[in-house]
């Protein structure tokens, strides 16, 4: 099998470099190994910002409805979400590694549907497409965050899964430069096929580069220990597994670890709901956490970003607030990767919760004194500036806490024989209240300006706070610190 040949023998030669190069030639294969997971979120992070741009463009070739729009728009969202839950029961048998490389033909096939059918069929190939790119969503955010956390060591655990929503940040940048781009060489009405045909070429990428990985040693160990007739070859892959990814390391370090985490697994081997529901601290924290990450307003408020970008004086150059905002999302998220591992993840949550309240508070404060003329709105005197950099702060709070630290978070609660199906329905509610929040924001909205009229918006982000005060005592009462623990330490701490 292809996983066999791939396991080669350790190298050593590393012991030779000096102490700096030392540490890199034994950790290169490692960043290696998370490149391509993360490149698969640079995939998920690019469909956000491209697709706006790709729509618009299929609606200049063939004119859409809004309802079209709006479809065309979200489909790969609800294939997302309908991929979450099948990963539910193929993720397991697949493994980590054969996941990522499943999400990349799916995006691959999705792409090449949406980017290369003729014009007569455009519309009804990209729904499928976009579609078949959101199973491609589903097995990549369910895998990813999983391998990178079950391969990396774990001192530097943390920053390699946090890095990975760097990845999704910087797809996000991406995928509206490239839309821009596109839009200003190339008729707009063919534009979205340069857009779409970008995935194309990472998602080639992201499977050859996952093809020559490894998968992931705990997963192997979990098989050996259900597949008694094949244990013995299972567990020599995932020995020859740890040694690539901890060059350097003794047979007797190596042998520790596979020990400690054959001790891990017990003597029960197979997975049921039970098991599922009796992980009940590692559930709490893992399903809150992801819940509150949307529920807190993220993608509502960015809604608003090029509204509150106009009603600050920054007229036709509003339209490239997505580019001011990922920047800051971006320079966030390298904080949070860079410390993640140093303060722990309790205190990023914390910090960058509070963060989020505040900014909350003064957005609400500002638009509750703003007025309103049909979309156009006017900020009092002074506001403008504040509400800019508020909104700014409220997106770095967000990517010092929630964004990187909910998925830490739950890479690292489950245990190994629940792994699979928990990160399932952690991503299958993520998805599920981000399209909560999709559909139900301008109807709250609705709703408070019919309480108050005009004042809807400003309603709107106090709800946003009060879920923010809920989160902070969320993460003190029932998120555990996880920093510098191996993953069985972390599964024995929340029995």
């Amino acid at each position: 099998m292809a996983d066999e040949r791939l396991l080669d023998e350790p190298d050593n030669s590393a012991m030779l470099l000096p102490p700096m190069g030392r540490a890199w030639a034994q950790r290169w294969f490692v960043y290696l190994a998370f490149f391509f997971p993360a490149l698969a979120g640079f995939l998920f992070g690019y469909d956000i910002g491209a697709a706006s741009g790709a729509v618009n463009s299929v609606n200049e070739l063939v004119g859409l409805s809004s309802i079209m729009k709006s479809l065309l728009t979200s489909s790969s969202l609800i294939g997302a979400t309908v991929g979450s839950i099948a990963v539910f029961w193929l993720g397991e048998p697949l493994g980590r590694r054969r996941e990522i490389l499943t999400g990349a033909t799916l995006y691959v096939l999705g792409s090449a549907l949406s980017a290369i059918s003729p014009n007569g069929i455009i519309l009804y190939s990209a729904l499928v497409g976009r579609a078949i790119y959101g199973l491609g969503i589903a097995f990549s955010m369910h895998a990813a965050p999983v391998y990178i956390s079950e391969m990396s060591p774990s001192d530097i655990r943390g920053q390699l899964v946090s890095a990975k929503e760097g990845f999704i940040v910087f797809g996000i940048m991406a995928g509206f430069s490239v839309s821009a781009a596109c839009q200003a060489v190339m008729s707009k009405d063919a534009a979205f096929r340069g857009i779409w045909a970008v995935p194309l070429l990472i998602g080639t990428g992201i499977f050859v580069g996952m093809f020559s990985m490894p998968p992931s040693p705990r997963w192997l160990l979990l098989q050996a220990s259900r597949q008694l007739a094949s244990a013995n070859k299972y567990r020599d892959q995932a020995v020859k597994a740890l040694q690539r990814f901890r060059r350097g390391a003794s047979d007797a370090q190596i042998e520790a670890e596979v020990a400690e985490i054959e001790q891990s697994l017990g003597t029960d081997f197979e997975t049921s709901w039970k098991d599922l529901l009796d992980a009940r601290r590692a559930l709490v924290a893992g399903l809150g956490l992801i819940s509150l990450q949307q529920l807190t307003g993220q993608p509502s408020v960015l809604y608003y970003q090029q509204q509150i970008f106009e009603a600050a004086g920054f007229g036709s150059f509003s339209k490239y607030a997505t580019v001011i905002i990922g920047a800051a999302k971006l320079i966030a998220t390298l904080f949070a990767v860079r410390y993640v591992d140093n303060f722990g993840r309790r205190p990023l949550l914390f910090v960058g919760t509070t963060m989020m309240l505040v900014s909350l508070v003064v957005l609400g404060t500002g638009f509750f004194f703003s007025t309103r003329e049909g979309d156009s709105v006017t900020l009092p005197p002074g506001w403008p500036p504040v509400i800019v950099v508020t909104l700014v702060a409220y997106v770095c709070g967000y990517q010092v806490g929630f964004g990187p630290i909910a998925w830490l978070i739950i890479s690292e609660v489950f245990p190994l024989k629940t792994r699979t199906r928990a990160l399932s329905a952690a991503v299958t509610v993520n998805f599920g209240f981000n399209l909560l929040m999709t559909f139900t924001l301008q109807l709250l909205q609705d709703a408070f300006d019919s309480i108050s009229p005009g004042k809807g918006q400003s309603y709107l982000f106090y709800l946003y706070g009060v879920l923010c005060v809920l989160s902070l005592v969320f993460v003190w009462a029932f998120v555990p610190e996880t920093k510098g623990k191996s993953l069985e330490e972390i599964q024995q701490m929340l029995k």
